[in-house]
């Protein structure tokens, strides 16, 4: 998790979070890690109004 976070230091899409630490299911790496981020308020989104919108990011705090 702190890779991840690492990594987001500037925003990062899901799939490219996904992508780089080798994973092809997105929703999976996603209820997984990305979830777990945000409810610990260590990930933030870039649209928080809308969290499914395609042009989402993810930063870290």
């Amino acid at each position: 998790m702190k890779k991840i976070l690492e990594l987001c230091k500037t925003a990062k899409s899901l799939k490219e979070i996904a992508q780089y630490f080798g994973y092809k299911d997105v929703y999976k790496f996603k209820n997984n890690y990305i979830n777990s981020l945000l409810e610990q308020n260590k990930l933030q989104m870039t649209i928080p109004d809308k969290p499914k919108s395609r042009n989402q990011k993810y930063v870290s705090k």
